[in-house]
């Protein structure tokens, strides 16, 4: 990963509190598990050593762990050992689980560069057009808190 990208995603997202327990919204055996993994950790520890098992459950995430975990997911979809947390992610930036008004300024530009590193990465010239309407022009519309 970029090293300026990764300054980029650490700056806009602070550590801060990880959401309450449980992460997940259903229970079974799977969310558990994956509770037992994320639940009460930091972002930046999660991206440090990113769970090979929590690679492809962000759909699986309540909204308040999508938000807090966003930033882990995206060091590690540029990762060398990246699974399908950028594909997680896709679906989730295109399907407007992730609101961008609901992030600060500089926590969209954030995730408008990685994007565009993702989408560079995956040999296209740039992020779906709709992805780049919601993250880039998101901060001209209104000003959020940062979660």
């Amino acid at each position: 990963m970029d090293e300026a990208l990764s300054r980029q995603i650490r700056d806009a997202f602070p550590d801060g509190t990880p959401p309450e327990r449980p992460v997940t919204g259903h229970r079974c055996p799977e969310c558990d598990e994956v509770d037992a993994i994320l639940g009460g950790r930091v972002w930046s520890g999660v991206a440090a050593e990113f769970p090979t098992y929590c690679h492809d459950v962000y759909p699986l995430l309540t909204p308040a762990a999508q938000a807090y975990y966003l930033p882990a997911y995206m060091v590690a979809a540029l990762g060398p050992e990246n699974g399908l947390q950028g594909t997680s992610l896709e679906s989730a930036l295109a399907d407007g689980r992730l609101d961008p008004a609901a992030f600060a300024p500089a926590q969209r530009e954030a995730v408008f560069s990685w994007a565009v590193a993702y989408w560079g990465l995956m040999d296209d010239n740039s992020p779906p057009d709709s992805i780049v309407g919601q993250w880039r022009l998101a901060g001209e519309q209104r000003q959020a808190e940062p979660f």
